[in-house]
């Protein structure tokens, strides 16, 4: 296929995305206030809080439980009795510490407890945080006959290490927030038509699931879209089999530019990035450095970028000092979620923590995702000047 060929394809597509980015400026479809107030990847003070209050038939919805019974009779695939207006709904639900075998406690995302027929909903929801091991067993221990649902952005199942012996459709079930969840709140926002707050509230909510999930262009540009690539199917199937072969290339250049700005600070950098596994990232390390490391690590595929201090060691084997690491999670804009293996950690803010998205590469083209890990990288060395690491 000749070089025109793509190039009149692609400059079509470009005019296309113009126009309708103007549309979305004059509707203002890109305002959303959970984008702006940076809680769109943060699966506790927002995704679990905003579902579970819709949940709660004692919510400050004032719906009672008009919306929960949408959700039973979507989600609930162990056909138990669920009295929905006596439910109680739970966040982080504490069920117990975690026992030496892993197979019992931890926390629940979500539990909704019947209280008039003592039957259980479990809700496990990923965002882009991995599976912890033993994690759906340890819930199936705890309430065995509940309706335990694994909810994903698309749907993916859980890894073997979580789900041990149970199976999928018969102990758990997996649904996506990119048809089912993004379903039901379109039932809900219907049920909520009469109160404007409410309704407002949900349509931002499911403009950020759309976003998340990559479903924010408008249905009149991806009817328009979908038919000028179906004429051009050939180029348009090639040009989207080398968007990686891009993206590569793109990070080829980006990777020795972080190289030599690190070794510019006096620090070293590796990497083993690898978009096909979890936990993959940058590692910057520093002559006389032993117990600890600067980190740039993807939680989840090529998403959820988090920075940080993370230890060389496997803690379970190897602990770094007491001191040091109360010494690290005392230091300022610490997240409550630190762990063994980080003692002080941040997600890097939207756009530049979500690299299957278009403006995180956009970025990395431009420099400007450069500068920022030079702004962590110096944050961090600065609040830890004084300390021996």
């Amino acid at each position: 296929m000749e070089l025109y060929h793509f190039k009149n394809l692609l400059d079509q597509v470009n005019g296309l995305v113009k126009r309708y980015k103007k549309v979305s400026e004059l509707t203002g479809e890109n305002f959303n206030v959970f984008r702006i107030l940076k809680l769109e990847s943060s699966e506790v003070r927002m995704h679990s809080a905003f579902i579970a209050e819709l949940l709660n038939p004692k919510g400050s919805h004032g719906q009672k439980d008009v919306f929960l019974k949408l959700f039973v009779n979507a989600f609930c695939f162990k056909q138990q009795m669920i009295d929905t207006a006596s439910c109680n709904v739970e966040i982080e639900k504490h069920a117990g510490f975690i026992s030496a075998n892993g197979l019992e406690g931890g926390r629940i995302d979500i539990l909704i407890t019947d209280e008039s027929n003592h039957n259980q909903i479990i809700i496990e929801n990923k965002i882009y945080a991995g599976d912890q091991s033993h994690q759906l067993t340890r819930y199936y221990n705890y309430s065995n006959s509940a309706d335990i649902l694994y909810l994903t952005l698309n749907g993916k199942e859980p890894n073997d290490d979580s789900i041990g012996e149970l199976k999928n459709d018969i102990h758990f079930k997996c649904y996506s927030y990119k048809h089912d969840i993004l379903n039901w709140l379109e039932q809900c926002r219907k049920e909520a038509a009469i109160n404007p707050i409410i309704r407002e509230s949900i349509t931002q909510y499911i403009n950020l699931i759309k976003y998340l999930t990559n479903q924010t262009i408008n249905n009149t540009m991806q009817e328009e879209l979908s038919d000028l690539l179906k004429v051009n199917l050939e180029a348009a199937f090639l040009i989207s089999d080398n968007i990686d072969n891009a993206c590569d290339k793109l990070l080829g250049d980006f990777i020795p530019k972080l190289e030599i700005m690190c070794c510019d600070l006096g620090l070293k950098c590796t990497n083993n990035i690898d978009f096909d596994r979890n936990y993959t990232g940058f590692w910057i390390d520093k002559s006389g450095w032993e117990n600890v490391k600067i980190a740039f690590q993807f939680q989840s595929y090529d998403k959820d970028l988090i920075y940080g201090f993370i230890v060389k060691k496997d803690p379970e084997k190897i602990s770094i000092p007491t001191e040091l690491r109360s010494t690290l999670k005392s230091l300022p804009n610490n997240t409550v979620k630190n762990s063994s293996w980080w003692p002080w950690y941040r997600r890097l803010e939207d756009p530049y923590n979500n690299w299957s998205k278009f403006n995180a590469w956009k970025a990395i083209e431009n420099e400007t995702m450069l500068k920022v890990f030079k702004e962590k990288i110096e944050y961090l060395l600065g609040v830890s000047g004084n300390i021996d690491l």
